[in-house]
Formats: structure tokens, C-alpha cells, sequence
């Protein structure tokens, strides 16, 4: 059968929009284009995939099963090809911060199972460009809602509190949610895990300085321009004029593997089952009740 691969891709696209406008707009085709293809397939193949009324696309039998399959190959084949142009080498994006506990035992058990190599790339963006495909996977604190890609869940951390060593919280060991709503925040709103929304309505903190990266969020911290409010793992970044304080009854932020839902690598699921693997033997994993979660967007 002569069938042009485009062609299986723009019926994909239909069968999802269920409009021929709009899937010619996400083909980035026109829409006589995308019909004269869709007709192409049905000839080639001797049977109707679509229904088409005036006002709407609905699929025959056969066309749902032929979208069903082609959705995994076509994920498959995309992502055979993404590791062709990789060059046997997997990118993992992050933010400011990786996991130094079950991270680093995850991507050398990755690289030995899959002989690929392995690159870290730091990003000062929220989703470390795993949406614009400058990586493969990306692992990320905070909950992550963008459309068309895959989120797993692998564990959720503690938060802490940074104060300056020479500010008023500086002597206490612990602090309560509540009490940071009467204290000025830090807030690195490019990759930063906390907003004021954090606290009720009638008792939130107000926002004293802004930045976009880590390192600047660290700095104003230590100038005692505020307080910030960051996963517990950042207690790994020390510095001369910062103390980090536990917040126990603070609301936990997730730390999450994200990676393409459609197109992935071919290696991006191994990475999954690794990782999610060693989490579950993490305790702080094993004392959260509701444990990883996946999904797909």
C-alpha cells in the first residue's frame, strides 16, 4: 500500500481534534490539505475512517482502531528516532536543584542498564525545557500541569525555611506555617516552589523581594531582604549567611520526573521505573500515604 507516513500523522491529529480546523492548525496544514489526505489513507486502505457531517468528525470502527494503534507506534517511532539524533546520550533537565540522596544511585543504575550516557543540564526555567524538547527528562520540585507531558510523582519533600544568620529568626530551631505569614518572603517566581496563594486567604505573607533563579533567592535571603521557603533538599546549598529552619506543619512540595507524553526517548520509561524504584524505598516515601503518582498530559 503506498502510504505516506504524513499522512497516518494527520489522521492522528483529526482523530484526537475531531474537527478538520483544527487539526489542520495543529498539522500546521490546511484544511483542504488535511482532507484530500484523510481520503488518500481511507483509498489506500479500502475502507472509511471517518464520518463526516456539516458540523462534525465522528470515527467509524475501523478508524478508532487504526488511531489507537498509530498513536504507539507513531510515539515509538518518534522516539526511536529522538535517540538516533541524541547520539547515545539521555539529557535530564533541572531547575536549581537535583536530589542528592536516591537521585544519583538512579542515574548511574540507569546508565549501567542502558548503556546510555547521561548529561545534566541546568535550566533557570520551571520546566527546564523538557517542553521544548532542549532535554529528554527533566526532574522538577512542584507540581507540573502543562499539557503533553507525562508527570511522575517520586516522592513528596518536606519544606524548610532560609533565614539570614544575622535576622530575627536566626536563634530558632522551628517554625510553624502560620508564623511565615507574619514575615516578608523571598520569591524566585521564574522556578521558585512557594507562593503567598500557600496561605489562607485571611493570613498571608506579603512578598518583599522578587528574583528568577536560586542563586539570586539564596543572596537576598542572606541580605535579610526576606525569607524563603524551599524544598528540604536545599539544605545541601550552604551558605555563610543563611540558616535553614524546619517548618514541620508546612505543606509538602512534590519532586517529579517529567518527560514528553507523546515522542519520549525510547529510554525515558527505564528512567521512570528506576527511579520510581528507589523512591519507594526512600523513607520519606515510604511514610506518605498517598505515594507516587503518575500522569499525562
Amino acid at each position: 500500500m503506498d502510504i505516506d507516513l504524513r499522512h497516518l500523522r494527520y489522521f492522528v491529529a483529526l482523530a484526537e481534534e475531531e474537527h478538520f480546523s483544527r487539526a489542520a492548525a495543529v498539522c500546521r496544514i490546511s484544511q483542504p490539505t488535511l482532507t484530500r489526505a484523510v481520503r488518500s489513507l481511507e483509498t489506500a486502505l479500502g475502507v472509511r475512517l471517518v464520518d463526516r457531517t456539516t458540523r462534525s468528525v465522528a470515527l467509524t470502527g475501523a478508524g478508532r482502531r487504526l488511531s489507537e494503534d498509530l498513536r504507539e507506534i507513531l510515539e515509538r517511532l518518534d522516539g526511536a528516532l529522538q535517540a538516533v539524533r541524541s547520539d547515545g546520550s539521555f539529557k535530564i533537565g533541572f531547575t536549581w536543584l537535583l536530589p542528592g540522596d536516591r537521585f544519583p544511585a538512579a542515574l548511574n543504575a540507569f546508565e549501567k542498564q542502558t548503556g546510555a550516557r547521561v548529561e545534566l543540564v541546568r535550566r533557570d526555567d520551571r520546566l527546564a525545557g523538557v517542553d521544548r524538547g532542549v532535554v529528554d527528562a527533566a526532574v522538577l520540585h512542584g507540581a507540573v500541569t502543562q499539557p503533553g507531558l507525562r508527570v511522575v510523582e517520586l516522592r513528596r519533600e518536606p519544606r524548610v525555611a532560609a533565614v539570614s544568620r544575622y535576622g530575627a529568626l536566626a536563634r530558632r530551631r522551628r517554625l510553624r506555617w502560620s508564623e511565615l505569614a507574619r514575615h516578608p518572603l523571598v520569591v524566585n517566581t521564574r522556578s521558585g516552589t512557594v507562593d503567598p496563594r500557600l496561605w489562607p486567604d485571611d493570613n498571608r505573607p506579603r512578598i518583599a523581594a522578587e528574583c528568577q533563579t536560586f542563586d539570586e533567592c539564596l543572596e537576598m535571603v542572606a541580605a535579610d531582604r526576606g525569607v524563603g521557603v524551599v524544598p528540604e533538599s536545599a539544605r545541601l546549598h550552604t551558605h555563610p549567611g543563611l540558616r535553614y529552619i524546619a517548618v514541620p506543619d508546612a505543606p509538602p512540595v512534590p519532586l517529579v520526573l517529567v518527560c514528553p507524553a507523546r515522542g519520549a526517548h525510547p529510554l525515558a520509561r527505564q528512567l521512570e521505573e528506576i527511579a520510581l524504584r528507589l523512591a519507594r524505598e526512600d523513607p520519606l516515601v515510604a511514610r506518605d500515604r498517598r505515594g507516587p503518582a503518575t500522569t499525562s498530559r
